[in-house]
C-alpha cells in the first residue's frame, strides 16, 4: 500500500500512487464493462462515437439513481462534496464555520474544478481536515485506476468506510465487484479502508407522509466479499489495458455476456449477423443457446436430430414448426382455452409507472402505479367492439381516479376479462385491493373473471416462426396479423411510463408546451388502444384456426 504522508505542505501531491501501464485510466464504469464484455470496454477506449447513445428509458434510470444517491447523503448532514471544495486547508475550516443548517451541508465554490487532478488535490485537502466529516464523491487515482466514492464515512482514527449507495432494492455481484474496484484503487492511493458497505431502498418501505430515508433505505456490510473479490483485480486491470492496446476491436463469442447482467449496447450491432430464426430464439433457452453457438449452430433449423434430445417440450415444439415453416396448433387444447370465454367480453390493458422513491402515500419503491387503462367491449366475436379507456391528469395521486373509472367501464357482474399476462393486471388490482379496501370486494370478482390470452401462447397451444421465440403480444399481434408497433409514436410500455411521467411530473424541465403534452396525451391513449383492439385481432385469428 502507498504511504500516506500527512501535512499541509504536501497538499499540492495528488492523492494516486503506484506506477501506471500506460496512459489508459480503468475506471468505475469501464472496470465493470470490462468484467462483462471485453468488446465494449474496447470501444469505450478507442471507439466511443460508434456506441449508440443513450435512450430517453436509460437517461431516466441514470436520473432515478441521481436523487437516489442525493437522498441518501441526506443520511450524512455533515457530508462535504468535493466539487465544492476550494484551495487551501484555511479556506475550508472558515466556511465550514459559517454554514448553514439543515439539508445536506456542501462548501461554497471559489473556482470551478474542471479535471481529475483539481479532484483528487480537494480529496486530499478534505481527507486532511482535523475534523473528520463524510466526503461525497471522494477522487482516488491509483496506477491505472480511478474512482469516486459515493460517500466516504469516517470510521476509526485516520480509517473510513466506503459507502457505495444504489438504487435498487437488493445487491447484485456486480455491486460487490464495483466496491472491490473502489477498495483497491482507494487502498492503492494511500487510504485506509475499515469497512465497505452497500445502501440499498428497502423494498417494504411504505411511503407516509415525508420520506423517511432512514426507514427508506438498508445498508449490508459487504467488507469480506469485497476483500475476496479485490484480490482479482490488479490482474484484471492488466487483462482490460492489454485489450483497450488492440489496435483493432477484439471479436469475443456471443453469449450471456452480452445481456447479462447488463443489456450490452452494442447487443444489436454484434447480433446482426445471426440467421432468421437463430438460436438465440429458443423459447427460454438462452443457456442451451449459448451451448449451441458453442458448436458453431447458429439457427435453430441447425440443430440436428441427436441434439433435439437437449431441447424441452416446448422448444421441439418450435424447432418443429420453424423447420417446416408452418404454424403449430393443438386445436383441441385452443377449444377448450374458447370454452372459458364468457359474454360479454372486456378486453383490459393497464399501462402503469414505478420510482424509486415513492411519489404518494402507501407506496414503495419501485411499485407500479397504473395512470391509464383501455377496455374494449365485445358482445359477440364478431361485433362492434365499444372502447372505454382513462389516462389520469394531473399530478396527484392517479389511483383512486382510476379504480373509479374502472369500475364504471366494468359494470357487468358476468362476462370474462380479457388481459394479457395476467400476473401484471391482477397485482396491480390487488395493490389497489389493499389501498383502497372499500373497494375489495368489486376488485376480487373482477380478478375472479379474468382469462389470460397469453396462456395459449405460453403453453404453445400455438407458435408461429414469426414470433421469434417469444409469446409476448409485441410478437404475437405481428405473427398473426401483420399489425406491429413499429411505426407507432409509442412502442412499448416502458416508453408509455416515461412519456406519462415526463407530461405530468416533468414538463417545465422538458420545456413542453400545452401542445407538445396534448399531442403525447394522444399517444399514450393510441397506443393502450392498440394493446386491447390488437387482443381482439388475436383472438378472432386463433377461432380461424380452431374452425
Amino acid at each position: 500500500m502507498a504511504k500516506l504522508i500527512y501535512g499541509v505542505n504536501t497538499l499540492k501531491n495528488l492523492w494516486c500512487g503506484g506506477e501506471r501501464i500506460n496512459d489508459k485510466i480503468i475506471s468505475k464504469s469501464k472496470y465493470l464493462a470490462g468484467l462483462q464484455y471485453q468488446k465494449y470496454l474496447w470501444y469505450l477506449f478507442n471507439a466511443p462515437d460508434q456506441i449508440p447513445p443513450y435512450d430517453e428509458i436509460s437517461l431516466f434510470r441514470f436520473k432515478q439513481g441521481y436523487e437516489v444517491a442525493k437522498l441518501a447523503r441526506s443520511l450524512f448532514p455533515d457530508g462535504i462534496e468535493v466539487r465544492y471544495a476550494v484551495e487551501g486547508i484555511e479556506g475550508i475550516e472558515s466556511m465550514e464555520r459559517g454554514r448553514s443548517t439543515g439539508d445536506v451541508k456542501h462548501l461554497e465554490s471559489q473556482g470551478s474544478l474542471g479535471g481529475i487532478e483539481e479532484e483528487l488535490i480537494a480529496t486530499k485537502k478534505l481527507i486532511l481536515m482535523k475534523e473528520k466529516r463524510p466526503i461525497f464523491e471522494a477522487a482516488f487515482l491509483y496506477r491505472n485506476s480511478f474512482a469516486r466514492a459515493d460517500v466516504l464515512e469516517p470510521a476509526e482514527t485516520d480509517e473510513w468506510n466506503i459507502i457505495e449507495i444504489k438504487s435498487a432494492t437488493s445487491i447484485k455481484d456486480i455491486n460487490k465487484h464495483d466496491v472491490a474496484f473502489q477498495k483497491y484503487c482507494y487502498e492503492g492511493a494511500g487510504l485506509r479502508v475499515n469497512k465497505c458497505y452497500i445502501m440499498y431502498l428497502n423494498k417494504d418501505y411504505k411511503r407516509s407522509g415525508q420520506i423517511d430515508p432512514q426507514a427508506l433505505f438498508l445498508k449490508r456490510d459487504v467488507t469480506e466479499e469485497v476483500e475476496v473479490l479485490k484480490e482479482n483485480v490488479e490482474e484484471n486491470i492488466r487483462i482490460m489495458l492489454k485489450f483497450a492496446d488492440l489496435e483493432n476491436s477484439p471479436e469475443p463469442p456471443i453469449g450471456k455476456n452480452c445481456y447479462t447482467p447488463y443489456e450490452c449496447p452494442l447487443r444489436e450491432f454484434c447480433w446482426s449477423f445471426l440467421p432468421e430464426n437463430n438460436i438465440f430464439e429458443l423459447y427460454r433457452g438462452k443457456d442451451l443457446a449459448c451451448l449451441f453457438y458453442q458448436k458453431g449452430i447458429t439457427s435453430i433449423c441447425g440443430i440436428n436430430e441427436e441434439e433435439t434430445s437437449m431441447l424441452t417440450p416446448v422448444q421441439r415444439l418450435q424447432y418443429e414448426s420453424v423447420k417446416r415453416k408452418r404454424e403449430f396448433v393443438d386445436v383441441p387444447r385452443l377449444r377448450c382455452f374458447f370454452e372459458k370465454l364468457r359474454f360479454p367480453l372486456y378486453f383490459l390493458d393497464f399501462e402503469t409507472f414505478a420510482t424509486a422513491i415513492p411519489l404518494f402515500d402507501g407506496l414503495s419503491p419501485y411499485q407500479n402505479v397504473p395512470f391509464q387503462f383501455s377496455c374494449h367491449v365485445l358482445e359477440s366475436l364478431d361485433g362492434e367492439p365499444q372502447n372505454f379507456y382513462f389516462l389520469a391528469d394531473g399530478k396527484s395521486d392517479p389511483r383512486i381516479d382510476f379504480l373509479r373509472s374502472l369500475k364504471k367501464t366494468v359494470t357487468d357482474t358476468q362476462g370474462s376479462i380479457i388481459v394479457y399476462y395476467e400476473n401484471f393486471e391482477k397485482t396491480i388490482l390487488q395493490e389497489l385491493a389493499i389501498a383502497f379496501p372499500q373497494e375489495r370486494l368489486w376488485i376480487e370478482d373482477v380478478i375472479s373473471r379474468i382469462v389470460d390470452l397469453y396462456e395459449p401462447f405460453g403453453s404453445f397451444y400455438y407458435y408461429h416462426p414469426r414470433q421469434k421465440g417469444s409469446a409476448s403480444l409485441k410478437n404475437v399481434l405481428p405473427a398473426l396479423t401483420g399489425i406491429s408497433y413499429d411505426e407507432m409514436e409509442i412502442k412499448n410500455g416502458e416508453e408509455a411510463s416515461l412519456k406519462y411521467l415526463t407530461t405530468t411530473f416533468l414538463s417545465d424541465s422538458h420545456n413542453l408546451s400545452g401542445e407538445d403534452i396534448e399531442k403525447i396525451r394522444k399517444a399514450l391513449l393510441e397506443y393502450c388502444d392498440l394493446d386491447t383492439r390488437g387482443m381482439i385481432y388475436i383472438l378472432r385469428n386463433l377461432r380461424k384456426v380452431v374452425e
